[in-house]
């Protein structure tokens, strides 16, 4: 039995045991759960999360992979214009579950993207914000909080040379 539809809190909380179990069966499934029918949180098994040790490796091969491949825009004075909309889809997501491990994230992009012969020129702090302003899937709020916290926790990592 699967559930592809929103089921209302009320309904969960009757079922609650049986969703447990009907999740614990099998870690693919979900229950989602909302009032209204909207979705607001998800019930799932606690085997269908990614480890730790999985994640980062996942997350810093995927960052790798962007730095190397992804499509940028460059300025011609060789600062970056945009991030590319895989790293801005990723970047939102992993700030909307982590913003620590977000900036974490941010600081090993800059680092490797500071190292790649890619780069016309060594990118600072700001010239990486600045083209983050722009990637898919970030609202304005949220730029603005990567912007400060970034400011904030990176900017002496990474002076203007």
């Amino acid at each position: 039995m699967t559930f592809p539809n929103v089921m209302p809190v009320s309904e969960f909380r009757a079922e609650a045991t049986k969703m447990i179990k009907h999740v614990a069966a099998n870690p693919a499934r979900r229950v989602y759960v909302g009032a209204n029918r909207r979705p607001e949180a998800v019930l799932m098994s606690v085997s269908a999360d990614i480890p730790p040790g999985v994640r980062q490796a996942l997350l810093d091969t995927c960052f790798s992979y962007l730095v190397e491949h992804s499509p940028y825009s460059w300025a011609s004075d060789g600062g970056l214009l945009h991030v590319g909309d895989d790293f801005g889809g990723i970047f939102a997501w992993l700030w909307r579950c982590d913003q620590t491990e977000a900036m974490d994230h941010l600081e090993r992009f800059i680092r490797l993207l500071r190292a790649s012969e890619r780069a016309p020129r060594v990118q600072t702090l700001e010239d990486v914000l600045v083209a983050m302003q722009f990637a898919v899937d970030l609202t304005d709020e949220e730029y603005l909080a990567i912007r400060a916290r970034a400011r904030t926790e990176l900017a002496d990592r990474f002076p203007v040379e």
